[in-house]
């Protein structure tokens, strides 16, 4: 039991929901509060770390000690790849103290939420999260950092960062350019080259 002023959550406060898919939905878990201090309390207002996340529980109850009271985080994975760690906060108390609670696993991200998010395609197994880039002004000299993501489909979807670093030298030439930088990427043991456009004012 995690104890925090007077109010104490009954069991785990942060619950693993484990591996979770995408397209299944929303996931809940109901947890219980108990008052252990020798004073009453109110609960006033909720609030979550994303708006992915809501909390559901009785605003403006009041607890007496030894009551117990229930409260639901709801969790909606839409558009939310990856591991997860979301809160929900309970503001409690003349003295606004706080208690809080959190769902945290792994969300397998849908094929529609992949493919908005790396709508490049190389081929059947590799797309990209973009494959062209605004530098907007720069001058010689000057560096400019980018970040491409490439989508493993072959990899049971595994995502790999790969920087983009671009400094334009002497022989670059001033105005408006469209610059092929190319990237390297191994995929089924074979290494591809992928061309990204860098578009940029030299200045």
């Amino acid at each position: 039991m995690l104890l925090v002023d007077s109010l104490i959550v009954i069991g785990l406060s942060t619950v693993s929901l484990g591996t979770i898919q995408e397209a299944d939905g929303v996931k809940e878990h109901t947890f219980q509060l108990c008052n252990v201090g020798s004073e009453k309390v109110i609960l006033h207002q909720g609030y979550t770390s994303c708006g992915c996340t809501t909390i559901d529980f009785a605003v403006g109850k009041e607890m007496a000690p030894g009551d117990t009271t229930a409260v639901t985080l709801r969790f909606n994975p839409k558009g939310k790849g990856g591991e997860f760690y979301e809160s929900g906060t309970i503001r409690y108390g003349e003295e606004r103290k706080y208690i809080q609670m959190a769902l945290e696993g792994n969300c397998i991200t849908s094929e529609e939420t992949l493919l908005r998010q790396f709508p490049v395609m190389v081929d059947d197994n590799l797309r990209l999260s973009v494959d062209r880039f605004d530098l907007g002004i720069i001058h010689i000299g000057e560096k400019k950092e980018r970040t491409v993501v490439v989508l493993h489909k072959e990899s049971d979807n595994l995502q790999e960062r790969i920087p983009i670093v671009f400094s334009p030298d002497s022989k670059t030439p001033k105005g408006v350019n469209h610059y092929p930088y190319p990237i390297r990427v191994k995929c089924k043991g074979e290494e591809k080259k992928i061309t990204i456009i860098l578009d940029f004012l030299l200045r």
